[in-house]
């Protein structure tokens, strides 16, 4: 890999062939993280687990409660397969598992299984395009719980919304969140996510700092290949190399 002294001078963003490439290198790899994607963390899973097991006989609310955000994740849950296998008429299907997500979020707003379907009501936001929407979920549950959303790291969902909504900042300070209780992979993905907000935002130095650590703490990966292209994009590595 060989460096050169000045950077390319060239327009800024990627070309349609590159943006492609860049596409479907990722799109397997994502497609197999979608969980990952979403939560940021497989342990929300684990967490909704425990609730449900924990309520379970602990009185006639939260009984009530357990009832109803079981049949509100069971109505999502199928959604989101049938989504997989067919996206006609997706976004009323969406639309029927938000009603029912929201439906358990207002009446049990203080008890665990309501802030679990608060947080999978910003996921199906999010999946609708209703970025500020499920961002504004998210800011309200961290208000009635911060260690909940700690926990089960609702900051990538957060982040991501942000930067649909082009609020670059505050995305950058979410992917952050995210990236200190993230592990693994997901750290990749984040510092990728971190990389282009910074970009976006004009902070060349930094985003091609980051593309660097990237491509050199994951040698081998399609997150360095990412990495990699994007440098050639900036400039700093020649595409002859990669």
């Amino acid at each position: 890999m060989s460096y050169i002294k000045k950077r390319v001078p060239r327009k800024p963003g990627m070309t349609p062939q590159e943006i492609i490439a860049d596409q479907k290198t990722m799109a397997n790899w994502l497609t197999d993280n979608l969980n990952k994607i979403i939560y940021a963390s497989g342990s929300i899973l684990l967490i909704l687990v425990v609730v449900l097991g924990v309520v379970w006989m602990k009185g006639e609310k939260r009984e009530s409660a357990n009832n109803a955000l079981s049949g509100a994740m069971a109505m999502y849950q199928t959604t989101i397969v049938q989504l997989q296998e067919n996206t006609e008429n997706s976004t009323e299907k969406l639309e029927l598992a938000l009603e029912k997500l929201h439906e358990v979020a207002s009446e049990y707003a203080d008890t665990p299984q309501g802030q679990t379907a608060s947080l999978f009501k910003a996921n199906v936001l999010y999946r609708l395009g209703r970025y500020q929407e499920a961002a504004a979920t998210i800011e309200e549950l961290e208000l009635r719980n911060q260690e909940f959303v700690s926990d089960i790291n609702a900051y990538y969902l957060l982040a991501r919304s942000y930067e649909a909504n082009e609020d670059f900042k505050l995305a950058i300070e979410s992917y952050q969140d995210a990236k200190r209780r993230a592990l693994g992979d997901m750290r990749a993905v984040i510092d990728i996510d971190l990389a282009r907000c910074h970009e976006l935002l004009g902070d060349t130095d930094t985003a091609i700092s980051i593309y660097t650590e990237i491509a050199s703490e994951y040698p081998d990966t399609v997150f360095a290949n990412r990495a990699s292209k994007k440098l050639a994009t900036l400039g700093i590595i020649e595409q002859e190399t990669l």
